[in-house]
């Protein structure tokens, strides 16, 4: 199937409803309320691709791109340490993280609840930490260490979009030994 064909439900109901909001049928209260609703869409739909380039960066190691992904003041919470200020983050994640090894992370069951320019966000991880070197005879390394959790996030709306202005992790589950 072609991909576009499968992109097209997922942009239905936003154009659906930016259609209806430009109707000129419509009565001011329906205005209103397709409105609120199309930005609630499209809200939703930022934090969720902060959560996306979020777990990129991680497996990529590409930390420069919290830039885009939390403000300045932001505060972090994971079994790795604390920090407050989004270089403090950048710093905390470079420690944590090494061009010997990548951390892909995957993250679902995301639930974002929005209160105007504020959002109390979740959503649950399963990430590995794999060696970046091939071995002989295998399609890929296997995972020094696996593990799942849980994601916390304040999120709020900045002049730039969405950012995380905090973020704890809770893990829940483990396999394998840490690397040091």
């Amino acid at each position: 199937m072609n991909k576009f064909r499968r992109t097209l439900p997922i942009l239905a109901l936003p154009l659906a409803l930016l259609a209806g909001a430009c109707s000129t049928g419509a009565n001011a209260t329906e205005d209103d309320s397709t409105r609120r609703q199309l930005r609630e869409l499209l809200d939703r739909s930022e934090i969720h691709a902060l959560i996306d380039r979020l777990a990129t960066a991680l497996e990529e190691g590409r930390f420069g791109a919290f830039d885009t992904i939390y403000t300045v003041d932001v505060k972090a919470k994971s079994p790795g340490g604390e920090a407050q200020g989004r270089d403090a983050v950048i710093a905390l994640a470079s420690r944590n993280h090494s061009d010997e090894q990548r951390s892909p992370h995957y993250m679902s069951n995301v639930q974002i609840d929005l209160a105007g320019d504020r959002a109390a966000v979740r959503a649950n991880a399963i990430f590995a930490i794999v060696p970046t070197s091939a071995v002989e005879g295998r399609l890929a390394p296997e995972p020094l260490f696996t593990g799942g959790g849980g994601y916390r996030f304040d999120a709020v709306r900045t002049p730039e979009g969405w950012r995380f202005s905090r973020v704890e992790t809770a893990p829940l589950w483990s396999m394998g030994t840490l690397p040091s």
